[in-house]
């Protein structure tokens, strides 16, 4: 009777939101484990050293699975150059992730001890890095799957990891005792498994003959490069609020102010599955020349995201409060000002999450590293300022204030590079 026809584009999103949602659901699942069983003090420790993981994340594989779904989207009917794109950018992320993973494990002591003045931490960070080269395969073989918008795939990569996280970190912490370090050896051992097993997926665009192509190595890596410091400064932008927090204050400020990022995961997680989709798609207008598509997908995926968006908003800011003694206990309080603060700037801010790549997309990738540089130094220098003085709630201030600001340049860009491009 009833003859209902999804398209392709609406089965994207429903893979993508899939995927984002259990991320989010098992992350929040595991921080409420871990701050219940180790207090504000345990969970801010696990938070910077897993924050320091989420550094390691966009490193690891230099931005080539960035590369790789903007140029496999956009020669998406050459069979033999995606077969190049791929075989190359293995090759180049296991360099740059071992690299990077040894880079790491010396510099543990002085991260450790010298910056943020707690020697736990050093043990966990040399265990951290040991994952670093098989993020880096996992993060070659997503870029693949998105680029090829084979979202289904792309999903299971995302559940599989994330759940598996969230299971082996409880039951380490829970039933083994293991504290921080069961939380920690939690996250890097399915790491490790995940990246080695999804290699297959993308068993049949990598052939050995190709592995190093020299021109599209360095293709990927100077668009990488780009992307990398682009999305490291971004996470900055997102994170430096947290670690100054680490730096000046103590761990157990860090768990408050954690519990108040953790809400805002509600607010972003639209935006975030929303551009998993959108990235690919503009990728492929633009590489039709098609930027009226372009400026009506924008324009529509804002408005319909700024909607969702504002709805949680309200839900979290009225009832923040009760959320936060019955998810946590009463011991985490304290992050519901901090909470009401970040709202305002994650809320105005968001929606351009929906369409975040847009500059990327257009090839603008050098303008996005300098927009988000620009507006990490102000985030920095706002959180120099404003942490010694009013603590978590001066970390608040600051991103929010930054969100607001990167919000108005980032549309400032967008206007000047795609709608007002002439063809």
């Amino acid at each position: 009777m009833f003859n209902f026809k999804v398209s392709k584009t609406m089965k994207d999103v429903q893979w993508s939101f899939i995927s984002l949602a259990t991320a989010s659901l098992s992350h929040l699942l595991l921080r409420i484990v871990l701050g219940k069983e180790l207090g504000p003090s345990g969970l801010g420790l696990y938070t910077l050293v897993f924050t320091i993981y989420m550094f390691g994340m966009q490193f690891a594989a230099f931005g080539i699975g960035a590369a790789l779904t903007k140029y496999i989207a956009q020669y998406s009917d050459d069979e033999g150059k995606i077969k190049e794109f791929v075989s190359s950018g293995v090759i180049g992320s296991l360099i740059s992730g071992s690299a990077m993973g040894i880079l790491l494990y010396l510099l543990s002591p002085l991260i450790a001890i010298n910056f943020f003045d707690m020697p736990a931490m050093e043990e966990l960070l040399k265990i951290t890095a040991i994952c670093f080269p098989f993020i880096a395969i996992q993060k070659v073989v997503i870029g693949t799957l998105n680029g090829q918008r084979r979202m289904q795939a792309f999903a299971l990569v995302n559940i599989t990891q994330n759940v598996s996280v969230a299971i082996l970190s409880i039951a380490l912490v829970l039933f083994f005792k293991m504290d921080v370090t069961g939380a920690i050896i939690g996250y890097v051992a399915p790491t490790i498994l995940i990246g080695i097993l999804s290699i297959y997926l993308a068993k049949h665009d990598i052939q050995p003959s190709l592995f190093i192509s020299k021109t599209v190595l360095k293709e990927i890596s100077w668009f990488g490069f780009y992307v990398v410091l682009a999305n490291s400064i971004g996470l900055i932008n997102m994170q430096i609020d947290s670690l100054m927090v680490g730096h000046f204050m103590d761990e157990t400020e860090v768990g408050y102010y954690a519990v108040a990022i953790i809400f805002m995961q509600g607010v972003i997680l639209l935006p975030q599955v929303v551009q998993r989709v959108t990235t690919p798609v503009m990728a492929k207008y633009y590489g039709k020349n098609d930027f009226e598509s372009i400026r009506k997908l924008i324009k529509s995926t804002m408005v319909k995201t700024f909607g969702g968006i504002l709805f949680i908003s309200v839900i979290i800011a009225v009832f923040g409060n009760y959320l936060i003694i019955t998810i946590f206990t009463e011991e985490f309080l304290p992050a519901y000002r901090p909470m009401l603060i970040l709202l305002v700037g994650y809320s105005i801010c968001a929606p351009i999450g929906s369409v975040g790549n847009t500059l990327s997309s257009v090839g603008k990738v050098n303008i996005v590293f300098k927009m988000t540089a620009l507006c990490a130094l102000m985030n920095t220098m706002l959180n120099l300022i404003l942490i010694p003085n009013y603590g978590i709630i001066g970390a608040a201030s600051a991103t929010s204030i930054s969100q607001i600001i990167t919000l108005l340049i980032h549309l400032l860009f967008i206007k000047k590079y795609v709608f007002n491009h002439k063809l």
